[in-house]
């Protein structure tokens, strides 16, 4: 768990970094995270799922279940409400959900 949070916090102080790299943890450590931090990208077969860390938790994320962009909550939620559709693939919310049953 320390090597986690030492991680974490080196991530966290991502503006000094002169160059991107990825962490890689294994199912272990991605077992232990908080559900609300992990954003999972469910990518159809025969492509792997992709998980991704929100660093920033009090800030709530959601995907697209046809384009599996990541968006704010509230945004997807108004755009939703509002479009009755994704704002970036435009799929509209009742074919999503169609997808999602019969899936």
């Amino acid at each position: 768990k320390q090597w986690y949070q030492r991680r974490v916090r080196g991530l966290q102080n991502w503006e000094s970094m002169t160059s991107y790299q990825p962490v890689e943890v294994g199912a272990e450590i991605l077992k232990k995270m908080p559900r609300s931090e992990v954003v999972v990208l469910k990518w159809g077969s025969p492509l792997r799922y992709q998980f991704y860390k929100n660093l920033m938790p009090d800030i709530i994320l959601d995907t697209c279940d046809s384009c599996n962009r990541i968006f704010y909550a509230d945004d997807l939620e108004l755009q939703y409400l509002q479009k009755q559709a994704c704002p970036f693939c435009r799929k509209s919310v009742d074919k999503i959900e169609q997808n999602e049953e019969e899936g």
